[in-house]
């Protein structure tokens, strides 16, 4: 299915709270200008059915990742029943989504 045919209202959102201190001490000042970076360089390779939100993690009662259907929250349990639907595993989509943050922050940071 192209990216054309997949209906926004099925796809997942992924919203992601990144900690300013992850960026290092002076992250605070960086937080808002990464997580559009991070946004932009995660959506150009996400799979057709997912949505990523990448935005400071300012509120720490937040949780650091939230799913979202049609704006509805899913529960964890229900986010791996949506992405084994498309053969993926929650616990891989998660490790993933470290590792590539991990190769965008040094890129960001020209590391």
């Amino acid at each position: 299915m192209s990216v054309e045919n997949f209906p926004d209202r099925k796809k997942m959102t992924v919203i992601f709270r990144m900690e300013p201190g992850s960026l290092g001490p002076d992250g605070a000042q960086y937080i808002n200008e990464f997580c559009e970076f991070a946004q932009m360089q995660l959506q150009a390779c996400a799979p057709i059915y997912i949505r990523w939100a990448i935005v400071p993690r300012l509120d720490k009662s937040l949780a650091e990742m939230e799913f979202q259907v049609a704006n509805k929250k899913l529960a964890a349990a229900k986010a791996s029943q949506y992405l084994a639907v498309f053969d993926e595993n929650l616990n891989h989509f998660e490790e993933q989504l470290e590792d590539n943050l991990e190769a965008i922050i040094n890129q960001y940071f020209g590391r």
